[in-house]
């Protein structure tokens, strides 16, 4: 999914128009916003910020990261160790190491592991699908069927993600809602 059509989502989950995303965002004309969704344009950094902000969303939603080094893995998961409440869990053996193969991460945080639960659980309704393939009339048809549970599991995706509990270490659950007066 683009910038655009991201911004495009999440504007239109919040029921606001572009002009009404503009001003929010501190007096981006509606026409930019436009081009924005419509992908003729890129939005600036700072703009991005600025619909990031006006939307209630983390700027973060918007970025695409490339992640294909195990340095690429291991450097998100040692931010997100020093940001916020990790666990690692895994069998130990009688020396007290962990087994790799039993590692696994969890968050000290319930609304968290419970999105991820229900993102786990999507993840296996799409892969139920594309197991039964031999159970359906005709290759469009499973592929139809693929497709739309593809498009169900990246709509659960952007709304699991759509949420602004402050879990950083030491905030304990804030919720913080930004909003900015539009220009007069």
């Amino acid at each position: 999914m683009t910038v655009g059509e991201k911004i495009r989502t999440y504007r239109t989950m919040r029921g606001i128009s572009q002009k009404m995303l503009g001003e929010l965002a501190g007096g981006i004309n509606e026409v930019t916003i436009r081009k924005y969704e419509a992908g003729d344009r890129n939005p600036k950094p700072d703009q991005l910020l600025k619909i990031a902000n006006a939307l209630g969303i983390s700027i973060n939603i918007f970025m695409d990261f490339d992640i294909e080094t195990v340095s690429d893995v291991l450097s998100l998961v040692f931010k997100m160790d020093e940001q916020v409440d990790l666990e690692f869990i895994g069998e130990k053996n009688e020396k007290g190491e962990y087994n790799p193969e039993t590692i696994s991460i969890r968050f000290d945080n319930y609304t968290i592991n419970k999105k991820l639960a229900t993102w786990a659980k999507a993840k296996d309704l799409v892969q139920k699908v594309i197991d039964s393939k031999d159970e359906f009339d005709s290759p469009e048809q499973f592929e139809l069927e693929v497709t739309e549970m593809q498009k169900n599991a990246a709509t659960i995706k952007q709304s699991l993600a759509d949420d602004n509990l402050v879990i950083k270490k030491g905030t304990e659950g804030r919720v913080y809602q930004i909003y900015n007066e539009p220009r007069s």
